[in-house]
């Protein structure tokens, strides 16, 4: 959203399109509660979005603030408690933990939305008012930290003393034999990986070697080696918490690029017309 001008400026285009897209696909999905603050914190933010005169958008502004930080600590307490539910797999069934993180990714998905309505209204309001934030940015660390913390026990990896180290029954060694082209997906978002080793060669080096020989009397090494396949549960769950990483992380390097960079608010309609065609939505209706 934030893309270079021809006059060698940044904008962030308003991108209030978007968010709009968001909240067709998450307005009804979660716990009704929550959709409930949810709708009125998005009422407040499109409220706020129909007025030009600034002295009228400020209140409605520092309305919405008001919302979207409640709603933005419940939040944060329900995921937390979802993460707290997660078990390791070896304690419950998948069917179990998968329920959790599919609440989970409810909540997470509405949390990120209210974001981009918080960061939408004081990018509108005052873009230069990023230069200060603390904020937001934490929100988005304290998200991180709990979303990769998941992806780290679902996967099955662990470090010691900082240094790269997965489990025998790691996760990954299952995507790097059926899905390899994945796995840097993964490893991106885990702490302290440092293997540059292709990890289907440390599947094979712990095989057992043995020869054997063919009807020509030619000898061969045939390895035999294993690993752990995990079931559908697992790999959905793994999918779900790697995509919510990378949604939160690039929210937070809009935050970033917001506070320590010169970006120019950008409301013209040509922009947002262009934003509305790279996420598919129609053009506007012309009059025949």
């Amino acid at each position: 959203m934030v893309r270079p001008t021809d006059h060698q400026e940044r904008v962030l285009v308003d991108f209030a399109p978007v968010i709009e897209t968001l909240h067709a696909l998450h307005k009804d999905a979660g716990d009704q509660a929550v959709i409930s603050k949810y709708k009125s914190m998005y009422s407040y933010w499109h409220d706020s979005i129909s007025y030009s005169d600034f002295r009228i958008r400020l209140p409605k502004c520092e309305s919405l603030s008001v919302a979207a930080n409640e709603l933005l600590a419940i939040l944060e307490d329900r995921i937390g408690n979802h993460s707290r539910d997660y078990k390791s797999r070896r304690l419950v069934e998948s069917n179990a933990n998968l329920r959790v993180i599919l609440a989970l990714e409810k909540d997470v998905n509405i949390f990120i939305d209210t974001l981009l309505c918080f960061i939408h209204s004081k990018a509108s309001l005052e873009i230069a008012s990023f230069k200060k934030d603390v904020v937001l940015s934490e929100y988005c660390e304290r998200l991180t930290a709990v979303l990769e913390g998941l992806l780290v026990n679902v996967l099955d990896y662990s470090t010691y003393n900082k240094k790269f180290e997965l489990e025998s029954d790691s996760l990954l060694f299952h995507l790097a034999i059926v899905e390899n082209c994945v796995i840097d997906s993964y490893s991106h978002l885990l702490p302290d990986f440092e293997s540059k080793e292709d990890l289907r060669l440390v599947v094979l080096r712990s095989g057992v070697n043995r020869e054997i020989y063919d009807g020509r009397n030619e000898c061969y090494i045939e390895v035999v080696t294993r690993y752990r396949v995990p079931d559908q549960n697992e790999l959905k769950m793994a999918r779900i918490l790697r995509d919510l990483c990378y949604k939160v992380r690039s929210v937070d390097g809009l935050i970033s690029t917001l506070k320590h960079e010169v970006v120019r608010w950008d409301p013209s309609d040509h922009s947002i017309e262009e934003l509305k065609g790279l996420i598919g939505l129609p053009p506007p209706a012309t009059n025949p």
